[in-house]
C-alpha cells in the first residue's frame, strides 16, 4: 500500500471544523473530555486555542424527553446576559438516534452565585422582563404553562425557572448567570423565589422584597405565605448530568449570542 507524501496536509478534524464554524474563528489544538456521562445526558468539555489563548466550551447532550432547554436557551440567550451563551445547537428528528445538544460557554468551574442571593433574584427578574412579551414564542418552543390558584392566581404569569436553587446560579464577569432550564414553565414566578429561600435556608422576605422591587410590584405577606406553601408542595427536580450523540447542526448565528 502506498504511503501519503510526508508533506501531505493532515486529514480534516471534524471537531475542530465544528468549533471554528460555530465561533466563526480559526481554532487549533482541539481536544474533548467527557465530564459527565449518565442515562440522563452527557457533558463534554472542548478545549482549544483561539487567537493565541487557551479557552473551552461545553457540549451538553440530553435525551428528547429533556430537550426543552435545547429549544428554550438559545431564545433566552438572544434576550439577556443572565443565561449561558449559546454558540450552536442541534435538534435531530424524533426518529434519529442522536440526542439534542447545545454548544455553550464553559461555566463548569464558575463560582456559585448564592453568596449574593439578592443579586440572584434580581437576575431572575431581569430574565422575566426580557421575555415578558414573548408568550407566543415561548409556547411555540414548547414551554408548558401552569395555572396558579388562590392568592397566587392574581400574580402576572412569567417564565419560571422551575429548579431555582443555589445550584442554578453562577457568577461570571458580567454578573449572575442562571443555568439548568430543563424544568422551565410559564406560571407564577414567586415560586422560584420561595424555592431559592428554602434551598439557601434563609428567610424569604428579603428575597421577595428584592424581587418585587425589581419588577415594580408590591409583594405582601399573603403572597409570600402562599408562594412558600405552594413551592414546598412541589417535587424537587433531579439534577443528574447529561448524555447524547450526534445531531443535526443549526446555524450558530441563529441560536444565541456570539463568541466572547
Amino acid at each position: 500500500m502506498s504511503r501519503p507524501p510526508e508533506d501531505a496536509p493532515d486529514p480534516p478534524d471534524p471537531l475542530r471544523a465544528f468549533i471554528s464554524r460555530s465561533l466563526r474563528s480559526a481554532v487549533t489544538d482541539v481536544s474533548e473530555v467527557i465530564v459527565r456521562d449518565t442515562t440522563a445526558g452527557e457533558i463534554d468539555r472542548v478545549s482549544f486555542t483561539e487567537d493565541g489563548r487557551r479557552r473551552s466550551l461545553v457540549i451538553s447532550r440530553v435525551p428528547h424527553t429533556a430537550a426543552l432547554e435545547v429549544r428554550l436557551l438559545p431564545h433566552l440567550a438572544r434576550k439577556t446576559e443572565h443565561v449561558p451563551r449559546v454558540y450552536a445547537r442541534g435538534i435531530p428528528p424524533a426518529t434519529a438516534s442522536g440526542w439534542p445538544w447545545l454548544l455553550l460557554e464553559d461555566l463548569l468551574d464558575a463560582p456559585a452565585g448564592c453568596d449574593d442571593l439578592l443579586a440572584v433574584v434580581r437576575a431572575k427578574a431581569a430574565i422575566e422582563q426580557a421575555v415578558a412579551a414573548d408568550g407566543p414564542a415561548l409556547a411555540a418552543l414548547g414551554v408548558p404553562r401552569r395555572l396558579s390558584a388562590g392568592a397566587l392566581a392574581g400574580w402576572p404569569e412569567a417564565l419560571v425557572h422551575g429548579a431555582f436553587d443555589c445550584a442554578a446560579a453562577v457568577r461570571v464577569e458580567r454578573g449572575i448567570v442562571l443555568v439548568g432550564w430543563r424544568q422551565a414553565y410559564v406560571g407564577c414566578g414567586l415560586l422560584d423565589v420561595a424555592a431559592l429561600a428554602s434551598d439557601a435556608g434563609v428567610a424569604g422576605e428579603p428575597l421577595f422584597a428584592a424581587y418585587g422591587e425589581a419588577l415594580g410590584r408590591a409583594i405582601g405577606p399573603e403572597l409570600v405565605a402562599a408562594a412558600t406553601r405552594a413551592s414546598g408542595s412541589m417535587t424537587r427536580p433531579s439534577r443528574v448530568g447529561d448524555r447524547g450523540g450526534a445531531a443535526v447542526e443549526e446555524s450558530p448565528g441563529s441560536t444565541g449570542q456570539g463568541s466572547g
